[in-house]
């Protein structure tokens, strides 16, 4: 696969950036804790781009059944071959090794909307990509439904960096919730979720972008503790909500992207 069809950075993080975001050795040490414990174990990862992390998990596990979203298609991620490929570039898997192992399930379609059953997943991770869904609160209660009680999932929600223009200066810039007119941090949403007892966390982190600028990140962690469905009490403001991408504004030579979700309290 050309170097040409590999453009976005995001599309090509490895395991090693995800679990920077995490802790170290998280994802791995869910699983074995998963193994170790249940019968047949499964992992999602929404947004697998060209599928590196998918393909470094499949070394290190190869019992475990994976899967991975994407919205689209694109030259660099159609199928088995693009899997292939990501693992030899990234010297995951020679090819003819590749060619033998179980590679993991690939699907395109928006996120938002999780075609699995319910408590199928032992883990869902997602690193970069869920900023760029538009309706946020759907996946969210998406990811909490599919995950087994007991299961995990690590949501990199998304990110700010110094430059970003002001409307873009929040925890979550892409994922806005509003009280009586007023912002209402999203740490203080989680709070919320946590306080109806669900198993919710939110963290915040600040750490360097490949140039060197602070980037603050906003994560999500699941621990599902009950079978309840997650509602997330928000009511999705469609007039206030757009795509940052067709500002066309640049960021350090890169174009920002992603989708800027607004929604209001319910019962506010």
């Amino acid at each position: 696969m050309s170097g040409a069809n590999r453009e976005y950075i995001s599309r090509r993080r490895s395991l090693a950036d995800f679990n920077a975001k995490f802790g170290e050795g998280i994802v791995e040490h869910t699983l074995n804790k998963a193994m170790a414990s249940r019968g047949a174990v499964r992992l999602l990862e929404i947004g697998c781009g060209e599928g590196r992390v998918l393909m470094e998990l499949r070394k290190l596990f190869p019992s475990v059944e994976m899967h991975g979203i994407n919205k689209k298609p694109w030259p660099a991620m159609r199928g088995r071959e693009s899997l292939i490929a990501t693992a030899t570039n990234h010297k995951i898997f020679t090819r003819e090794e590749a060619e033998r192992v179980s590679l993991p399930i690939l699907h395109f379609y928006d996120a938002a909307h999780l075609d699995f059953p319910d408590g199928y997943f032992d883990v869902v991770i997602s690193q970069v990509s869920i900023y760029q869904i538009k309706r946020k609160d759907l996946l969210l209660e998406e990811a909490w439904r599919v995950l087994k009680k007991g299961a995990s999932a690590f949501l990199h929600m998304d990110s700010t960096c110094d430059g970003y223009p002001d409307f873009l200066n929040q925890e979550t810039p892409r994922f806005l919730i509003y009280q009586n007119g007023t912002l209402y941090p999203f740490e203080a949403f989680v709070g919320r979720l946590r306080a109806r007892e669900y198993n919710i966390a939110c963290r915040i982190a600040y750490g360097q972008q490949r140039d060197d600028a602070c980037i603050r990140r906003t994560a999500v962690i699941m621990q599902k503790n009950t079978d309840e469905a997650l509602h997330l009490g928000l009511t999705f403001d469609e007039l206030s909500s757009f795509d940052v991408s067709a500002l066309g504004k640049m960021f350090n030579g890169d174009k920002i992207v992603g989708f800027r979700s607004v929604y209001r309290l319910e019962n506010a």
